[in-house]
């Protein structure tokens, strides 16, 4: 083995790693970023929990949101079957984030 053929070796030796590395970054970071995540089952109990800790009453989530009022008790009581867009409004309106991954 020649200097030239040892110095592409390593070469793709440390090509390989770094994407390694790259992938294993990210991973990491989705990871870190899913900590705080809920399945959507429990979206109505972390909505009704922003929306006190901001002093929020329904009423006034309704008109941030322009949600009906009977929409938003069972988003909270996780009784509605919601579209989405309604669930990203509600969110929008708390300045929550909407992840489905």
């Amino acid at each position: 083995m020649n200097l030239s053929e040892s110095k592409t070796d390593i070469d793709e030796l440390l090509n390989t790693l770094h994407q390694q590395v790259t992938e294993l970054q990210r991973t990491a970071s989705i990871a870190k970023q899913t900590q705080n995540l809920s399945p959507i089952e429990k979206a109505g109990q972390r909505i009704r929990a922003e929306r006190k800790k901001q002093g929020l009453t329904l009423n006034e989530l309704c008109d941030l949101s322009n949600i009906a009022y009977v929409t938003l008790v069972k988003i909270e009581k996780g009784t509605a079957n919601i579209r989405l867009e309604s669930l990203m409004s509600v969110a929008n309106a708390l300045g929550m984030k909407l992840w489905i991954g």
